[in-house]
C-alpha cells in the first residue's frame, strides 16, 4: 500500500526486523510477561470458587453417628440438582427441635412445613480448597449472588478500563499503558486479598485489578507487531498464546499446592512487577512515534533495535525518517469516534465486534464452567488450559495458510456443531466424559478463534488508531460478557444444558461475521486512516491468499548479469506482493 521508498517497513528492516531483539522481546514480553498477567487476571475466578456445601446440623455427637452419609439423610431434605438428579439439599435443612433430640433418630418424621433456611452455618467440601472468600464469609445460597456479582463488576471494570488504556495506548504511548497496567492490577489484587471481610471494598478492589486486564496484554502484542515483519505476526500472536496458556495451567497447580486462596494470590500476583525494570528492551514502538511526528525519540528506539540486532549503523536519519515518513503522520485522531470514519471502516469495525463478543462470551463462559464441573477443579482447569497449546499451533498454522477469515469461520462451525450435540446429551450422568471430552473441543475451536480475531483486529487498523480499533472489540466483548456469568449461574443452579444452547447459537451468528471481514494475511499494516479505509475493498470473497512471490536475480555480492557485470546490491531481490485484490505491484 506504500512505495518502497516512503514505506515503514522498509526502514524497520534496516534496523532488523527480524533478529535478536525481536525475538528477545517476545521470549521476555509475549510469553514471560503475559504467562504472570494471565494468572494474575484469571486468579479471580480460582479464589472464587464454590465448594459443594450443606447446612450443618449439630446433634451427630449425640447419637454416637460416624456416618456423615447417614446424618444428612435425616437431617436434610432432598431437592433436585441442574442435572435433574435428586441430592441433598444445599441450602435447607429439617427443623431439628427439642423435641425430635429427646427420641430416637429412628422415631423422626418431618413434613414440607419442617423444612427451614440453614439455622448452624454450612458444612464445606475441603478436599481442594481450605480457605476462600466464600468459605470464609459464607457468600452461598441468600449471599450465592455475591460471587457472580464480583464476576459482573470484574467485566465492568474491565469495560471502563479498556475505553480509558485503549484510547491512552494509541494517544500516551504503548509503554506507559503498560507500566500503568502492570501496577494497577497488581495493587487491585493486593488490596483486594486484605478486603475479603468488606464485600463492598473487596468489591472496589476487584474492579480496579480489573481495569487493566485488556490493555497488558494489548501493549506489548502491538509493539512486536509494529517491530517486525508481517510474516511473522503470526508467529507472535501465537507466542502470546502459549504463554497465556502456561499461566493457566500454572495457575490451579499453585492453589491446588496451597489451597488457600490469600497466598495463591499472592504467589501469582507479585512476579509481574518485575517486568518493568527491563530497560534495554522496554521500548515503545517507533512507528507509533514516527505517526506522532516524534523522529527524534523514534530514531532512539531504531537505534536500541538496531545495536541489539548487531547493526552498528543506520543508513538512515532523524532527518531522512522526517522526510521518508511524512505521509504516515497521523495529527487527529478522534479516538472510538475515528474508527466509524467512512464505511469501509465503520463495516469492519462492527463486525471486529461481534467476533470479538462472540469469543468472549464463549470463552469465559467455558473458563467459569471449568472450575465449578464435577471433579477436581484444578484439574479442569488447567485441562482446558492445555487445550490451548494445540489451539495455536493449530490458529497460527491454518491462519499463515487459509488466512484469518476461513481459519475463524471454520473454527466457530465446529464449535456450532459440538455445542448442539452438548445440549442433547449433558444431563445425562452416564454421558459426563462424553460432555467433559467435547467441552474441551469446543475450547480449542474458541481459542483457534481468539487467536485469528486478535490479529485481525490489529491488522486491519492504521498505526494512529490500533490500540484503539483492539480496545473496541473488547469494550463490546466485556458489555455482552456481562450475561456470562449468569449464564454459568443458570447452568450450575437450574439447568446444565443452557450455557451449551447460549453458546451454541452465539458460534453461529460469529460465523458470519467471521466471513465478512476482509482478509489480513500477506497485506502491509495500514499507517493512516485513509488506508484503512480502502483495506479490503477490492477482494473477492470466495478466494484464498496468496503468498508474495520472491523472485532472486542476482546475489549482491557474486552473482553475475548476464553480460558479465555485477548485479547491483538493491538489485538483488525483488518482492511481488499482491495488494487488496488488484494486479501485483513489484517491490524491492
Amino acid at each position: 500500500m506504500d512505495t518502497p521508498d516512503d514505506s515503514y517497513d522498509e526502514i524497520m528492516a534496516q534496523a532488523g526486523n527480524d533478529g535478536k531483539f525481536q525475538r528477545r522481546y517476545n521470549l521476555l514480553f509475549n510469553f514471560g510477561a503475559i504467562c504472570f498477567a494471565s494468572m494474575s487476571y484469571m486468579s479471580i475466578i480460582l479464589a472464587l470458587n464454590k465448594p459443594p456445601h450443606n447446612c450443618f446440623v449439630p446433634g451427630m455427637e449425640q447419637y454416637n453417628i460416624t456416618d456423615a452419609n447417614l446424618w444428612k439423610n435425616l437431617t436434610l431434605p432432598r431437592e433436585t440438582d441442574n442435572r435433574g438428579q435428586l441430592g441433598y439439599s444445599k441450602c435447607q435443612m429439617y427443623n431439628i427441635t427439642e423435641q425430635h433430640l429427646q427420641r430416637h433418630y429412628s422415631e423422626w418424621s418431618f413434613a414440607s412445613n419442617d423444612i427451614i433456611d440453614c439455622a448452624y452455618g454450612y458444612e464445606y467440601d475441603r478436599t481442594y480448597y481450605d480457605r476462600t472468600p466464600i468459605t470464609e464469609y459464607d457468600w452461598i445460597c441468600d449471599k450465592g449472588f455475591r460471587e457472580t456479582n464480583i464476576f459482573i463488576y470484574n467485566r465492568l471494570g474491565e469495560l471502563f478500563g479498556t475505553v480509558i488504556f485503549g484510547h491512552l495506548g494509541d494517544t500516551l504511548g504503548r509503554r506507559p499503558v503498560f507500566y500503568l497496567s502492570i501496577l494497577i492490577i497488581t495493587v487491585g489484587r493486593l488490596v483486594s486479598m486484605f478486603t475479603a471481610a468488606y464485600y463492598v471494598v473487596f468489591c472496589i478492589a476487584a474492579v480496579v485489578g480489573s481495569l487493566t486486564a485488556h490493555s497488558i496484554f494489548q501493549a506489548p502484542l502491538i509493539i512486536a507487531m509494529e517491530i517486525s515483519k508481517s510474516e511473522r505476526r503470526g508467529h507472535i500472536s501465537m507466542m502470546q498464546c502459549i504463554g497465556w496458556t502456561t499461566g493457566l495451567c500454572i495457575l490451579p497447580m499453585v492453589f491446588w499446592a496451597t489451597k488457600d486462596w490469600f497466598w495463591a494470590l499472592l504467589i501469582v500476583t507479585m512476579p509481574i512487577v518485575l517486568f518493568m525494570f527491563i530497560p534495554s528492551y522496554t521500548i515503545e514502538s517507533p512507528r507509533w512515534l514516527a505517526t506522532r511526528g516524534n523522529y527524534r525519540e523514534a530514531m532512539v528506539q531504531f537505534r536500541k533495535i538496531a545495536t541489539i540486532n548487531g547493526i552498528r549503523e543506520l543508513a538512515f536519519d532523524e532527518r531522512v525518517l522526517e522526510k521518508r515518513l511524512a505521509n504516515h503522520r497521523t495529527d487527529k485522531v478522534y479516538g472510538l469516534a475515528s474508527l466509524f470514519n467512512g464505511w469501509r471502516m465503520a463495516k469492519n469495525t462492527m463486525l471486529v465486534i461481534l467476533c470479538w463478543t462472540v469469543c468472549s462470551v464463549t470463552y469465559f463462559t467455558l473458563v467459569l464452567l471449568s472450575s465449578r464441573m464435577d471433579g477436581n477443579p484444578f484439574l479442569n482447569f488447567m485441562y482446558q488450559g492445555l487445550i490451548e497449546v494445540p489451539a495455536a499451533f493449530a490458529g497460527q498454522r491454518a491462519a499463515d495458510r487459509l488466512g484469518r477469515r476461513a481459519t475463524n469461520a471454520m473454527a466457530l462451525c465446529c464449535a456450532t456443531v459440538v455445542c448442539l450435540v452438548l445440549v442433547l446429551i449433558v444431563r445425562d450422568p452416564a454421558n459426563e466424559m462424553a460432555a467433559t471430552v467435547l467441552t474441551t473441543f469446543v475450547k480449542f475451536c474458541i481459542s483457534i478463534t481468539f487467536f485469528g480475531v486478535n490479529l485481525q483486529s490489529i491488522e486491519i487498523y492504521p498505526t494512529c488508531l490500533r490500540q484503539t480499533g483492539m480496545a473496541v472489540g473488547t469494550i463490546a466483548a466485556t458489555i455482552f460478557g456481562i450475561v456470562g456469568p449468569y449464564v454459568v449461574h443458570l447452568g450450575t443452579e437450574y439447568d446444565v444444558r443452557y450455557p451449551f444452547l447460549v453458546m451454541g447459537l452465539s458460534s453461529a451468528v460469529g460465523i458470519l461475521a467471521a466471513l465478512f471481514l476482509p482478509e489480513t494475511l500477506h497485506q502491509s499494516l495500514p499507517n493512516t486512516i485513509e488506508e484503512a479505509q480502502k483495506f479490503g475493498k477490492n477482494q473477492r470473497f470466495w478466494s484464498l491468499p496468496k503468498a508474495p512471490q520472491v523472485t532472486r536475480k542476482a546475489d549482491s555480492k557474486t552473482d553475475k548479469r548476464h553480460d558479465g557485470s555485477d548485479a547491483k546490491p538493491d538489485e538483488s531481490i525483488r518482492l511481488t506482493v499482491p495488494v487488496e485484490g488488484e494486479e501485483a505491484v513489484g517491490r524491492k
